[in-house]
């Protein structure tokens, strides 16, 4: 059984999680370890050990980071393995992930993502293509980084002129 405050948070994170993996046990591990940082800075844990353990990979040996949070109320420690997704986000990027998802999570109001986060997901499969570019649509930008998805993305056919959105791309 899962709490609903705890399905809410997935549903609002998991457009996040999946623009870094499609897979389910990575889009766990994001999930987990998303959490854990999180949990640091609102105080709840603590990291006590960030390491590199060498592990058998089935391809040989190969060194895969871990990280060891505590619960402060219970003391209590976790292993969690850092997600390979995470790896070969550009290093700036990662600490904007952990901030988006704290947003997320707590569903701040009148929030925004991070603009170089959302410019690193969604300006070359999205925005680039968008007929809603320039300094006169920045209100309809904006909408999109409060949603943290391009909720107003309409292609721009070659033609110069919005081509019908396709609804299956995003939830909302």
């Amino acid at each position: 059984m899962t709490y609903r405050a705890t399905r809410d948070v997935v549903r609002r994170v998991l457009p996040l999680i999946e623009r870094m993996t499609t897979r389910s046990i990575d889009k766990a591990l994001v999930l987990q370890y998303l959490s854990a940082r999180a949990g640091v800075d609102w105080g709840v844990h603590e990291l006590v050990r960030d390491e590199y353990i060498s592990l058998d990979t089935g391809a040989g040996m190969r060194d895969v980071r871990h990280l060891t949070f505590r619960d402060r109320a219970s003391g209590q420690e976790h292993m969690l393995r850092y997600p390979d997704c995470l790896d070969r986000l550009p290093d700036e990027i990662e600490p904007l992930v952990v901030e988006e998802y704290k947003r997320l999570a707590i569903d701040r109001p009148l929030t925004m993502m991070a603009e170089p986060l959302f410019t690193h997901f969604f300006t070359a499969d999205f925005c680039s293509s968008c007929r809603w570019q320039g300094v006169a649509h920045v209100q309809i930008q904006r909408e999109c980084r409060f949603a943290g998805y391009p909720v107003n993305f309409e292609l721009l056919a070659a033609n110069g002129r919005a081509l019908p959105p396709d609804n299956d791309t995003f939830p909302g």
